[in-house]
């Protein structure tokens, strides 16, 4: 979860913007098992840079530190604002590889799923700095 803070005089003020973080997908599905990245912001907050600023910083994480081959994330197919951040990250969507989220009960919107992907060789090569 992270905040922001403002400070006037003596006393500070703390509005909670969000969460972001990796955690292994809990079900089961053609792409499993496998490390996904979340991200929860609230509306106020929308379209500020927060969710792709802190996400990057989660995939950095995954890729450096836990040494992740590649990491997903998925939104519902009428999530644009998700799939931009997606896409913002290097992440990568194959139609085929859309999926019916077996957690969400059939009938409802949020029931068919996109799935992005980053493999840390992708992110390797996107975050090397250019040559000479």
């Amino acid at each position: 979860m992270f905040a922001i803070c403002r400070t006037r005089g003596d006393s500070a003020t703390c509005k909670i913007v969000g969460a972001v973080g990796l955690l292994p997908v809990a079900y089961e599905a053609h792409f499993t098992p496998a490390v996904e990245i979340g991200w929860r912001i609230a509306r106020s907050f929308w379209g500020l840079g927060y969710a792709p600023e802190a996400a990057a910083a989660a995939i950095r994480f995954g890729f450096e530190r836990l040494q992740l081959p590649e990491i997903v994330a998925n939104a519902g197919v009428a999530n644009e604002k998700s799939m931009r951040v997606m896409a913002k990250l290097g992440m990568v969507r194959d139609p085929n590889d859309d999926f019916d989220h077996p957690l969400v009960p059939d009938g409802t919107r949020l029931r068919r799923q996109v799935l992005y992907r980053l493999t840390r060789s992708r992110w390797l090569a996107q975050s090397a700095p250019p040559g000479p």
